[in-house]
């Protein structure tokens, strides 16, 4: 399954269900109910289609997916707070919520006869959020929040070209769309699933609103010029949102194709690139529910990023033209307008990740360390803001976990993506073992986290130690086919100084602070399917 279905979609299922809640049961129940449709006869159901005649199609199709989660000793000790009906706060020591979500789309065409086809998308997304609510320490989605919203909408023209012996594809898109830039590090989601939305952890939801982009795809080169904004609403998002951007610029990528892809319309099938991305915000919420945070002063910025990825270096001498990736990224974020108490901004965020597949053992092991840095400064709020803001960040096409969160309980739910330091390793394996089909695969992984505050003093601790946590997550992914995908995953943290430190300053004024202790857990499955 392409990862770009999932955002965060993982799950865990064996050992949730032995838990004694009702609310778990009946949630393993369901992932159970989809492991069991895992027997069905082999056969890969794509969209249906529902018109087809005279060079039109009118396509129609649905995904559905659902999340469970145990999270013992929440943010170490500190708990989750939820909101109850009356307004005050419920703390919630041991964590449990799940999430469900639906998505139907409707897609057409129309093939005009004159050289160019018209096309088209619409979608709609309904979600709620489960038991408790997430886990972060004042959560975003307590109270059981069910939503229907659009999702995308858009309406476009696409033609054929043919251009320096090559052969290309412009494609010109108004309105709300999905777009990503690469695998989603700087550009990639245009829709934050918080509040009233629902289904957080999933968040199945990336569309921007227009105008729109325009795209030329070729055989080794691609660019896109974009004019969009972010879907923000934080009456839905109860005061959680990004602040609304209004941005406008473009990217452009070098490309080398594996054996039979088509890197200029589909990342996966990327054997190496490199891309240059600028864009100018043009507006942005400026209010002072953003003062001094790292969302800050984004009306007027300049954004600049170089990335790369894939077999760059194809080092034949060692043997490792095929197996060595490696992938990066770095981020320029600068603004000489004053705004939410600054009078400017020079940021940086970037990662760097060697990896290697060790193709002749057995499970086909692979290994990457990834370095990742949100930049920060000693002082939050002076003059100048050092607080790399991580715009429409998405958690990566290429894995579903190891991602660009930093793990599944310290990174997702207490550790802030800026003035942060992360050191990753991963370890994935494939056995050759089909449970129910001859084409499905299962991998197992081990991920380990080590975050550390750049400068405790930026996140308003003082007298701290810059250890946030370690972390290891442990990881089943099955793939049954293109469209059906589901796993479990259970892992522990262990904190640092920095960590107790942001547990006890999250817990709401007024509220008693308990213990902050040394570990945390996390146990978590989910399950996705595309009709």
């Amino acid at each position: 399954m392409s990862n770009s279905f999932v955002r965060h979609a993982r799950s865990h299922a064996t050992s949730v269900c032995r838990g004694s809640r009702g609310f778990v049961k009946a949630s393993c129940s369901l992932v159970a109910l989809g492991l069991a449709a895992f027997a069905a006869p082999e056969e890969v159901r794509a969209e249906q289609t529902l018109v087809s005649i005279k060079g039109i199609t009118l396509q129609g199709a649905l995904d559905i997916g659902g999340s469970a989660f145990f999270l013992p000793n929440t943010n170490f000790g500190a708990g989750s707070y939820g909101t109850k009906s009356s307004g005050a706060l419920v703390r919630h020591k041991n964590s449990t919520y799940g999430e469900f979500y639906g998505k139907p789309m409707l897609m057409g065409s129309w093939q005009t006869g004159w050289g160019f086809t018209v096309i088209g998308k619409a979608s709609a997304i309904g979600a709620t959020t489960l038991g408790d609510g997430d886990a972060e320490e004042v959560s975003q989605t307590s109270g059981t929040p069910r939503s229907i919203y659009l999702e995308e909408a858009n309406l476009g023209v696409e033609v054929p070209l043919k251009m320096a012996g090559g052969h290309q594809i412009l494609t010109v898109q108004g309105g709300r769309q999905a777009f990503a830039v690469d695998d989603g590090f700087l550009i990639g989601k245009g829709t934050y699933s918080a509040g009233d939305r629902g289904a957080w952890w999933y968040a199945p939801r990336y569309a921007f609103s227009g105008p729109g982009v325009i795209k030329l795809e070729g055989d080794s080169v691609r660019g896109d010029v974009f004019m969009l904004e972010s879907n923000s609403d934080n009456d839905i998002d109860r005061g959680y949102d990004r602040p609304k951007t209004k941005f406008v610029g473009f990217d452009v990528s070098w490309f080398k194709n594996k054996p039979g892809g088509h890197g200029g319309s589909t990342y996966a099938d990327r054997a190496a690139y490199v891309t240059l991305t600028y864009f100018h915000v043009r507006d942005a919420d400026g209010s002072s529910h953003y003062d001094y945070s790292t969302r800050a002063d984004r009306n007027g910025m300049n954004v600049a990023a170089l990335s790369w990825g894939g077999t760059l270096f194809p080092v034949k001498a060692l043997g490792i033209s095929k197996n060595f990736t490696f992938y990066g990224n770095f981020v320029s974020e600068q603004n000489s307008h004053a705004g939410n108490g600054y009078k400017s901004v020079e940021a940086y965020g970037m990662f760097f990740e060697p990896g290697y597949t060790f193709s002749m053992l057995p499970w086909k092991p692979h290994l990457f360390y990834r370095y990742t840095r949100f930049g920060g400064g000693k002082n939050a709020e002076g003059s100048v803001k050092r607080n790399y803001d991580t715009f429409f960040l998405y958690d990566g096409k290429r894995y579903t976990y190891g991602g660009y969160w930093p793990g599944e309980i310290v990174g997702m739910y207490l550790a802030p993506l800026s003035d942060l330091e992360v050191r990753q390793f991963d370890l994935t394996g494939t056995p050759p073992v089909h449970l129910f089909r001859k084409k499905d695969e299962l991998k197992l992984g081990v991920h380990f986290y080590d975050l550390s505050l750049l400068y405790p003093s930026g996140m308003g601790l003082k007298n701290v130690g810059r250890h946030v946590s370690n972390e290891v997550d442990f990881t089943a992914e099955y793939m049954l086919d293109e469209t059906t995908s589901a796993a479990v995953a259970a892992g522990t943290a262990f904190s640092g100084p920095a960590g107790r430190a942001l547990s006890r300053a999250g817990v709401p004024t007024g509220y008693r602070m308990h213990n902050i202790g040394r570990h945390a857990g996390v146990l978590e499955a989910y399950f996705y399917k595309h009709f």
